[in-house]
């Protein structure tokens, strides 16, 4: 058996920011990067993955079944890494050098 393509972390991201805002335009702002990088990185997810995670509609994108369950496991998951990047240590000056 062939075992799956590690999926990009940071394309998840992307995923994730889209399926809350139904817009790629509106998941930019949120990011702070550009559109086109949100299509890209989106686009890049679903190439890795051979699947189509949003039907595209003119003013708003919604999830295919498929986008659905991947939202569902992967918003756990990149909460736990958010808290876990919160509670680490703050670096003070001396550790800048």
């Amino acid at each position: 058996m062939a075992s799956q393509p590690l999926v990009p972390l940071h394309t998840l991201w992307f995923f994730e920011a889209v399926a809350h805002q139904k817009s790629f335009t509106k998941a930019s702002k949120v990011l702070s990067v550009a559109q086109s990088a949100v299509s890209k990185q989106v686009r890049n997810l679903e190439n890795n993955l051979g699947l189509e995670l949003f039907e595209r509609h003119c003013t708003e994108v919604t999830l295919t079944e498929a986008g659905a369950m991947l939202l569902e496991g992967v918003q756990p998951l990149l909460a736990s890494l958010k808290q876990i990047v919160r509670t680490l240590p703050q670096p003070t000056h001396s550790d800048r050098s």
